[in-house]
């Protein structure tokens, strides 16, 4: 009996490899299409009407590779944002950066609030927009812009009565504020403040193509720059830092390059014991950052750095306690001083609150007590407050959570575990990022 695939008709096998040729050949030719320009990097320019009417917002401010898109309203505030940047987003699906450029309409003195207050009132609104486009963009695709300055002598007479004349002193400011706000969100910042020649302010206010042609000048200068690189994070902690290690790590994504101390899987067999990724007492932790500068390996600008459950542990018979407090200082001011000196930045993560009663029932080998937590903790922040150090102060975070939070002695829920994992990425998110100054251009020099 012959099989079926013996009635298939003859050259039909020859016709289908043909086919198959054709479409391999379709696809290969359409992803080299997508591979030479069918994606390139595409500029949301969400502004007021130097923006709507800005001959900037074109192919001359774009270098190679970009494309611009213009998403400007006349008379548009910061204090539109909450309710405009969502839909101007959502009409433009096929934008991969945003450049904000907002600012001007809300400092005039029509408004009788103190100059600083409204400058902070633009802040403010600015950080919102960052929040509101982080889903959809990275830090280092978000470009927070000072708006241009303004010429009073050359003020319109509706803008003089407007109250325009008040701005360039408020605009400096803002100019100032927005690029602190860029450095703390890790964004990108450009400054057109001294872009526009004052003769090319056709009213005082909005360029002509002149100045037009020197904001694109500035912002092409600016978009040819890399992205900036993510700050670098290396954690070194106890088995607490383990149980929010994944949560922490999802959070970092696209906004810090985050590692820890290796050797998960080994210190998740016991997370009593300092082993593995488990930092342990300060003594381990000291020895464990002397060998990483010893070896070289740059492995980040920051360290996060938390030690204290295991100095504490306390001999039940003698009350002896692993690492002594004297000791536990000369440790930390040691850490302070190696990581300091290799040019690195230390933030210090206080140690989390144990149940005391449940941990002397669970451990009979060694026990804990808040007395000497408290103690530690104190220790602790009075070094690094010394020397200016950062502290996220997790230990108030966690007491504040409530009782129900532990799952034995000393762990915490994984509830617990992630909400102290935002917690730290909210807390890293108030810091500021000097990486981010790399890539800003300072278009902020008088013509």
């Amino acid at each position: 009996m012959r099989s079926t695939t013996d009635n298939r008709r003859p050259g039909a096998r020859p016709a289908l490899r043909a086919g198959l040729l054709t479409l391999f050949l379709f696809l290969l030719s359409a992803l080299s299409a997508m591979a030479r320009d069918d994606s390139p990097h595409i500029l949301l320019c969400f502004g007021d009407s130097i923006t709507q009417n800005g001959e900037w917002v074109g192919a001359a401010s774009a270098p190679d590779g970009w494309k611009l898109r213009n998403a400007g309203r006349s008379g548009r505030r910061a204090a539109h944002i909450a309710e405009e940047l969502p839909a101007a987003l959502e009409a433009h699906p096929e934008a991969t950066h945003l450049l904000i450029l907002l600012g001007v309409n809300d400092l005039p003195s029509r408004d009788p609030r103190p100059g600083a207050e409204k400058v902070a009132g633009v802040l403010a609104d600015i950080d919102r927009a960052v929040t509101l486009a982080l889903p959809r963009f990275r830090p280092g695709r978000i470009i927070l812009a000072a708006p241009a300055n303004v010429d009073p002598s050359r003020l319109s007479d509706i803008n003089l009565e407007k109250g325009y004349d008040a701005t360039p002193p408020l605009l400096a400011d803002l100019g100032d504020g927005l690029r602190r706000l860029a450095a703390r969100r890790g964004t990108r910042f450009v400054s057109f403040l001294h872009s526009v020649n004052p003769e090319n302010l056709r009213d005082g206010l909005h360029p002509t193509p002149a100045g037009d042609a020197e904001i694109a000048r500035d912002l092409r200068a600016h978009l040819s720059l890399s992205e900036p690189p993510l700050p670098r994070l290396y954690l070194v902690g106890d088995s607490i830092s383990i149980n929010y290690h994944d949560a922490l790590a999802d959070l970092c994504e696209g906004r810090y390059h985050y590692t820890r101390k290796g050797g998960l899987k080994h210190a998740l067999s016991d997370l009593d014991s300092a082993q593995g990724a488990n930092g342990g007492d300060s003594a381990r932790v000291l020895a464990h950052l002397r060998a990483l500068f010893a070896s070289d390996a740059d492995v980040a600008d920051t360290f996060l750095i938390n030690c204290g459950l295991h100095d504490i542990k306390a001999n039940p018979r003698t009350g002896e306690k692993q690492v002594p407090l004297p000791e536990y200082r000369r440790n930390l001011e040691a850490m302070v001083s190696l990581v300091g000196g290799a040019g690195k930045r230390l933030v210090w993560i206080t140690t989390t609150p144990v149940d005391e009663v449940q941990h002397q029932r669970h451990s009979r080998s060694f026990h804990r007590y808040e007395a000497d937590l408290t103690a530690y903790n104190a220790a602790a922040a009075g070094i690094m407050e010394s020397h200016g150090i950062e502290i996220i102060d997790l230990h108030a975070f966690t007491a504040a959570l409530g009782a129900d939070i532990y799952r034995d002695h000393v762990h915490f829920t994984p509830e617990v575990s992630a909400r102290q994992a935002a917690f730290i990425r909210a807390s890293l998110d108030k810091f500021d990022w000097p990486q981010a100054d790399r890539d800003t251009f300072n278009a902020d020099k008088p013509n």
